[in-house]
């Protein structure tokens, strides 16, 4: 059987496989298993386009696919066909909340539907969250789930993040950045929002035998910066993997 994910609740979720031939033997056996599943999508194209997404295909099941998926307490309403999404990474979620102090200040770039601020909020005693997310459905769920999680200390604010320092200039105790195609791109404009001695997690794709040319690449974009750690987070493809870096800038 191809792997899959199931996003949703005990009472309510969804099942995302990967490109097969079998799709009934797979259907039969979800279905099966997963009394909760109500609808199976297969994927059918690659992430693509500014906001992460990619083509589903439903295969089975309800056509309503929006979900309500619960994590570490949390809970976060989506539609994985409309917005990026990943119910993989949750340890990873905690993993930030446990690094952050009290009273810090923090932004996350590329942030979705909330997950990581959410998180953040719940199981850190971080003073505040901006959230920046330039998708306007990924916003609309966003601050939903605000509201169905009762929280006072996020913002979810629409905006690209090109260009979001000058908005707010040295601002940020902590910056998190999960958008591991393109975040290195935009490393220069989470230093004009960061305080002094604050500190980037940015997220990338890498082959193991090639961190040193990212760490390079941190280091010429700021001369200040002190590379903290790394830490693999996922398996990407043959040999790739997922990676955090932890960044200081000084």
């Amino acid at each position: 059987m191809p792997s899959f994910d199931i996003i949703g609740s005990k009472e309510r979720a969804v099942a995302i496989v990967e490109p097969t031939k079998q799709k009934k033997k797979i259907v039969a056996a979800i279905m099966q298993k997963h009394k909760n599943v109500k609808s199976i999508l297969m994927k059918a194209s690659a992430r693509r386009g500014v906001y992460r997404l990619r083509k589903l295909q439903l295969i089975a099941g309800s056509r309503n696919t929006e979900v309500v998926h619960t994590e570490s307490g949390c809970r976060f309403l989506l539609d994985p066909r409309k917005v990026y999404f990943s119910p993989r990474e949750g340890t990873e979620r905690l993993r930030i909340a446990g690094k952050i102090s009290e009273g810090e200040l923090v932004a996350v770039f590329f942030a979705g539907i909330g997950p990581f601020a959410i998180v953040l909020s719940r199981k850190s005693k971080a003073r505040e969250i901006v959230g920046i997310e330039k998708n306007p459905v990924a916003v609309k769920y966003f601050k939903r789930n605000i509201e169905l999680n009762k929280l006072n200390n996020i913002i979810a604010l629409k905006s690209d993040v090109k260009n979001i320092g000058r908005k707010f200039p040295k601002s940020f105790d902590r910056i998190l950045m999960p958008l591991p195609e393109t975040a290195i791109d935009y490393l220069d404009e989470a230093v004009k929002c960061l305080k002094p001695n604050g500190i980037i997690h940015m997220y990338f794709f890498s082959k193991e035998n090639e961190i040193g040319v990212v760490r390079k690449k941190i280091k010429s974009i700021s001369k200040k910066s002190d590379f903290l750690g790394l830490q693999k987070v996922l398996p990407y493809g043959p040999r790739i993997y997922k990676y955090r870096a932890d960044i200081q800038i000084k």
